[in-house]
């Protein structure tokens, strides 16, 4: 009974790790006079899901004052198929930062 159970646990572990393993979120920060913004950015639908929860989380403990108060978290969606350079996802990192609500 207990081979079975250690089985069960890591073939479980194992495949919670391939799954997590194709998972790619970018980060990328932009500084902007003294307050910054990181920019989770998602390249794929899975990814973009990934990143809001990055962003999502760091906000979330922004608040809770365990993260930096000068460092705000987006998500950046590049799972339309067309690629960003670094200036136009500098420019989108800073459009979802002023969009979203303080």
């Amino acid at each position: 009974m207990k081979r079975m159970i250690l089985t069960a646990a890591v073939a479980a572990f194992g495949f919670a790790c391939i799954g997590s393993a194709h998972a790619a979120v970018e980060s990328y920060i932009v500084d902007m006079n003294g307050y910054a913004v990181i920019g989770f950015v998602g390249n794929t639908p899975a990814d973009f899901a990934r990143a809001q929860q990055k962003a999502d989380s760091w906000e979330t403990q922004r608040h809770l004052m365990l993260k930096p108060q000068s460092i705000k978290a987006v998500a950046i969606d590049q799972s339309q198929g067309v690629a960003l350079d670094q200036t136009q996802l500098r420019n989108a990192i800073v459009q979802a930062a002023l969009a979203k609500t303080p």
